[in-house]
């Protein structure tokens, strides 16, 4: 198989590492960002950010149970690194908020096709 062109690429790598710098905020940031504007409910946030980043994943030229399996895991990396901050706890549920927005995002990418 060949290796996925840079355009495909690099919008899963920049989506993901913004999803990575919002889960580094500490909780108090976060809570100021809701004061200004309501943010939705959490797991709603999850499912709808990891659709997205599943629909980015669909454009690369990987079965989609390789890419549901790599989307998982990065939300699984993405929930263990909110222990570094301040306020923010890991659960499981919002892990698995992740994982049914990947599974949808592909559905919705690879569906198109």
């Amino acid at each position: 198989m060949e290796k996925p062109p840079w355009k495909n690429l690099v919008p899963c790598v920049l989506f993901y590492a913004l999803i990575l710098s919002v889960s580094a905020l500490p909780s108090t940031r976060l809570q100021k960002i809701d004061s200004f504007f309501s943010l939705p409910n959490d797991k709603v946030m999850h499912l709808s950010v990891y659709t997205v980043f599943g629909f980015l994943l669909g454009a690369l030229p990987y079965p989609s149970v390789a890419l549901g399996m790599t989307g998982s895991l990065l939300g699984a990396l993405d929930e263990q690194s909110q222990r570094l901050a301040p306020g923010r706890e890991v659960s499981v549920r919002d892990w698995l908020a992740d994982i049914l927005g990947i599974s949808l995002g592909l559905a919705l990418r690879r569906r198109s096709r």
